[in-house]
């Protein structure tokens, strides 16, 4: 009970993306309110939009019931649009990452995604707005996160935080920029916006977390084609992908997505493998190096 997030929460939400998460919210069910989403993962099937949207209206009960509170449509509608002007805010604070000479660094981007993602209402988008002005503020001034010409990185792969974004600081440390990062801890929730105006609002939510290229999901080509576009936009080069020990799905992934990368967009690519300790960090030290030696 060491993880702030779940000795204050009331109620646990999980979803049947990891088998090794299935079985943590068996033993959680045991302690707190613990409700589970079955996660369709052949997303392009018909049967899939269908099955998510049942297992929203689940959440939508579960929350219900468990709060004794009334979850309206009208309720709904408004978060809708709240968050989705809370993602073109977070998008627009990540991409002042993607400028000739970046204003903003993978620390200051970590810690808008982590304080966004939980967060909701008007207060977080005001936040974030004051965000955007003190960026574009910085663009005026001409402040340059890194070194002037540093090489660029984009990182991808599984979601990375705590001791495991050792990586990171060993990327900025070795001379190099992250201008992107592409995982559930990243771009990947905020990249797309659920519909507005809809007669079915949970059907287009179901369909907005559908699109999400997770690991999970098979075939996952989606996952290629949303990096070619943050290869287009950010301009890296070089791409990091970060696998987390047992986590098989990222790992046999991987292979695609370094031959892509590699074949399709001749760009330099390195995968790697860690976990939460510090072990490791003087051999990643050692490649990272020399990935950003080769492209400067």
């Amino acid at each position: 009970d060491t993880c702030p997030f779940y000795s204050f929460s009331e109620a646990v939400i999980g979803e049947t993306t990891c088998d090794g998460k299935k079985k943590m919210f068996e033993m959680i069910s045991e302690r707190k309110p613990m409700h589970i989403m079955d996660l369709p993962q052949l997303p392009d099937e018909k049967e899939a939009l269908d099955n998510w949207s049942v297992m929203i209206t689940k959440l939508q009960g579960f929350l219900e019931n468990t709060f004794d509170t009334k979850v309206s449509t009208d309720d709904i509608h408004k978060a809708i649009s709240e968050n989705n002007r809370k993602n073109d805010l977070v998008k627009e604070i990540l991409e002042f990452a993607a400028l000739p000479d970046p204003v903003i660094g993978w620390g200051e981007m970590h810690d808008v995604i982590f304080l966004a993602t939980p967060a909701r209402g008007n207060n977080i988008n005001t936040t974030l707005e004051g965000v955007v002005s003190k960026l574009k503020e910085r663009v005026k001034q001409g402040y340059v996160h890194g070194a002037k010409g540093a090489p660029r990185v984009l990182i991808t792969g599984c979601p990375t935080a705590g001791d495991a974004a050792k990586v990171f600081k060993i990327i900025e440390e070795s001379g190099g920029v992250i201008v992107a990062l592409d995982s559930c801890v990243g771009l990947k929730p905020f990249a797309e916006k659920v519909e507005e105006g809809t007669s079915d609002p949970i059907r287009a939510i179901a369909e907005r977390y559908l699109k999400i290229p997770c690991a999970c999901m098979t075939p996952n080509n989606r996952r290629l084609t949303e990096l070619d576009k943050l290869i287009d936009f950010y301009k890296p080069d070089a791409v990091v992908d970060i696998v987390l020990q047992a986590c098989h799905g990222y790992n046999i992934e991987s292979h695609k997505v370094g031959e892509h990368v590699i074949k399709k967009r001749d760009i330099p690519f390195l995968k790697i493998v860690t976990d939460y300790s510090q072990g490791d960090a003087g051999q990643i030290k050692t490649r990272i190096e020399a990935l950003l030696e080769s492209v400067k």
